[in-house]
């Protein structure tokens, strides 16, 4: 895994994954990413769960506002779509995360040998938590 921090986009193919949201004027690829991880059975491979997890982090910071981790570019895509994402995504990108944080996965399974893995699994449960208020609002 070509990771550099816990951060969901602290990794090569999550930011592979922001050029294609750059370039987006709707969230298309954003759903597509969450949706990749629910259209596959069995192993959810290691770039499909990082990107997952990376656009469940848009999904969320369109709700909230809440920038920080985010690449520059990124977070310029958010401001520049307010109101981008709708209760749907939200549902999406938990049910999205769900895979990526399970038995299933190989993104998980690679973090869990890792010595940052707690922080990593505290990231993505703070993520799920902000998408369930996302729900809630």
């Amino acid at each position: 895994m070509g990771a550099w921090g816990t951060g969901l986009f602290d990794n090569d193919d999550a930011v592979d994954w922001a050029y294609e949201l750059e370039e987006a004027t709707e969230l298309t690829p954003v759903r597509q990413a969450l949706s990749a991880t629910l259209d596959t059975d069995g192993y959810l491979e290691l770039p499909e769960g990082a990107c997952a997890a990376a656009a469940a982090g848009v999904v969320a910071a369109s709700f909230d506002g809440t920038l920080t981790g985010l690449p520059e570019e990124v977070a310029d895509w958010v401001r520049d779509h307010p109101d981008a994402a709708t209760r749907a995504d939200a549902r999406l990108a938990l049910d999205a995360l769900e895979r990526v944080t399970g038995q299933d996965s190989e993104l998980r399974d690679s973090w869990a040998v890792a010595p940052d893995g707690p922080d990593w699994a505290r990231r993505l449960e703070a993520l799920r938590n902000r998408l369930v208020r996302a729900i809630g609002d």
